[in-house]
């Protein structure tokens, strides 16, 4: 079987050749509870190298037939991956392809409405896939005893019973790294991996409108014993050479008296004196209690996805929390010498350009050490897409190609760029695309970070030249062309609005514009509380 990890758009935008990638663990995770029961079973990651005519036998060869390719799939990844089947199906047309990940679990029907894929894994697939991989090779016709599963019958697609989530995280196979270190060899690509991630935890327990976690794990939370925890460090720090590792957790922090025994046991093992650790989590559960314990254990640094700097807009997006409680969480990170990443989204329903202005003031304020300003994408699934979705402001381009971040069209022509998928009715897509660039722009533009990506240190701007750059001329060709493309966006996004709005709505008719005060129906879904509504 072959597990695929497609792209449309290269990760990092223009500047992809200065960031690392982060590793495609959905498809690691498959491999391993594939390989434990004896399968033969190779990964592949479109972000090294595209699949096409001329790469796709080496990928295969030695495969038995009918060749399974297993794709899996985020949003932003949907146009490629169904393209990607029709070209594996038109060249192997006796192939099966399996479908699963947040997306094809979100919408099924969507996915199953290419004829050339098969199959649609919903939901955490490590269990699924090894019970549907077997059914195929041995050439089962009826699929319906299979959990977790969706597919067509005499054209008709029917859905199985969600597969039960896996409670003890410890049953599933290791993460096999070595897997990646065996890619990187067979494909010729200037890309390479960072390999500093680790997932220790699944799920998270609160529910935010925008979130498309719970598509996948509802409200549970589940986390890996510390051995095995201990055991995957080892690897990464040992054997791979990781200074940096970030714990990938959807929220770290949940549990207090696991985090303590985790640090202790980090503590003890003297890994920290190896490498560096970092984590994202809520600032309601980044407690006074666990971050002396999360200091000495190594972790350096918290990234926390304050996402909005009024409590009118946490209210509306049920975000748990208020403004207080993220500063406070802020505040508590500086007082023990942790470096801050703090995740902010702009174009909230309701939203305005005087709230987005209010936050950068607030995050500029807090100083942290990384900021980054992305743009609402009502995901599939999600409370906040249901609510949207009629709302005349969402702009679905073909399959969700435009289901990616504002920065990562950096230096793309304005007039290019893809259409932004959600707009506010209080604001206009061009002072949307502006704000956000503009403040990335504002806090990230500081001479530390400069200075770090110079030093080939990967430093706050998560960007990295090569130790040896200076010695290759085309180096400088590269950084003077990111630069010159980087400077032009943003002397027009410092250009006041009244200048730069009428050239652009002239330039891109089809940019969105703000509704008048007095034409505006706000689309807010059932469960959000009539305390909000009757603001």
């Amino acid at each position: 079987m072959l597990l695929i990890n497609p792209t449309y758009r290269d990760y990092g935008g223009i500047l992809k050749r200065y960031t690392p990638l982060s590793l495609p663990m959905s498809i690691g995770y498959l491999a391993g509870q594939m390989l434990s029961q004896g399968y033969d079973v190779r990964i592949y990651d479109e972000e090294l190298r595209r699949i096409d005519e001329s790469n796709i036998e080496d990928l295969i060869r030695g495969l038995p037939k009918p060749y399974v390719f297993g794709i899996s799939i985020l949003t932003s990844q949907a146009s490629r991956a169904y393209e990607l089947s029709v070209f594996l199906k038109s060249r192997y047309p006796d192939s099966i392809v399996i479908v699963g990940g947040y997306h094809p679990t979100a919408l099924p029907e969507e996915a199953l409405s290419f004829d050339t894929i098969d199959f649609v894994v919903r939901g955490e697939g490590e269990r699924t896939i090894v019970v549907l991989y077997d059914a195929i090779r041995n050439r089962n016709k009826d699929f319906s005893n299979i959990n977790g599963i969706s597919f067509r019958v005499n054209g008709e697609v029917k859905h199985m019973s969600d597969m039960p989530l896996i409670t003890d995280l410890d049953t599933i196979p290791e993460f096999p790294y070595y897997l990646y270190t065996d890619l990187i060899k067979r494909v010729e690509s200037e890309r390479k991996y960072e390999w500093g991630f680790i997932i220790s935890s699944r799920g998270c327990p609160y529910k935010c409108t925008y979130c498309s976690q719970r598509t996948m794990t509802g409200a549970t939370y589940r986390y890996n014993s510390i051995g095995r925890i201990l055991k995957e460090l080892d690897i990464l720090i040992n054997q791979l050479g990781a200074k940096q590792i970030y714990f990938f957790d959807d929220n770290m922090t949940v549990n207090r008296k696991r985090v303590t025994e985790l640090c202790g046991a980090i503590y003890n093992s003297k890994l920290w004196e190896k490498c560096r650790f970092s984590m994202q989590t809520r600032a309601d559960n980044f407690h006074k209690d666990i971050v002396p314990k999360l200091k000495s254990a190594g972790f350096e640094a918290v990234g926390i996805g304050m996402e909005v700097g009024s409590d009118r807009l946490a209210t509306l997006i049920q975000k748990g929390q208020t403004v207080r409680q993220q500063l406070e969480a802020v505040k508590l990170a500086k007082a023990h010498d942790m470096d801050v990443h703090l995740f902010m989204m702009f174009g909230f329903p309701t939203e305005t350009s005087r709230d987005r202005y209010e936050a950068f003031k607030m995050v500029k304020k807090l100083n942290p050490t990384l900021v980054k300003f992305n743009n609402l994408m009502p995901l599939p699934g999600t409370p906040i897409y249901q609510s949207l979705i009629d709302s005349g402001r969402m702009n679905i381009k073909g399959y969700w190609e435009n289901f990616t971040s504002t920065l990562s069209e950096l230096g793309v022509s304005f007039t290019k760029r893809q259409p932004l998928p959600y707009v506010p009715e209080t604001t206009s897509e061009w002072e949307l695309i502006r704000d956000i660039i503009r403040y990335n722009f504002l806090v990230f533009v500081r001479l530390d970070v400069i200075f770090d990506f110079f030093k080939s240190k990967l430093g706050a701007g998560m960007l990295k030249l090569d130790s040896d750059w200076s010695k290759h001329p085309r180096e400088y060709y590269y950084l003077f062309k990111i630069g010159t493309k980087i400077l032009m966006n943003f002397l027009v996004v410092m250009l006041p609005l009244w200048v730069t709005e009428p050239i652009m709505q002239l330039l891109i008719p089809r940019l969105q514009k703000r509704i008048p005060e007095e034409n505006r129906t706000v689309f807010l879904p059932r469960s959000w509380s009539k305390e909000y509504r009757n603001k």
